[in-house]
């Protein structure tokens, strides 16, 4: 999960700083407002989104791994890596959930 802002020119500005939620991430930084390159936001401006897609690099090196498996095993290894993929970015979604819905 990556946290971000919109800036004034309306593009986003990830944080180099991660919480579950932002009552988390005003803990972190001891208050509810921050400077971000010479601009104030506040913890409401605070987004998350998810980071990466599981799903299609556990599809992918779960056929690499099964490779050695012949096609058998391509087929077995890219249908685990692809649900421990998928099962990886529902969590993510929770995640991104949880913080985007928090006060």
């Amino acid at each position: 999960m990556k946290l971000f802002v919109i800036n004034p020119t309306n593009q986003k500005v990830y944080l180099n700083i991660t919480a579950p939620t932002r009552g988390g991430l005003a803990a972190l930084i001891d208050g509810t407002r921050f400077y971000l390159s010479s601009h104030l936001y506040n913890i409401s401006d605070v987004y998350a989104e998810r980071e990466i897609n599981n799903t299609v690099a556990g599809l992918v090196v779960g056929g690499i791994v099964g490779a050695f498996g012949g096609p058998i095993g391509i087929i077995i290894g890219g249908a685990l890596g692809g649900l421990i993929g998928n099962t990886s970015d529902d969590n993510e979604n929770t995640k991104v959930a949880t913080f985007n819905n928090s006060q």
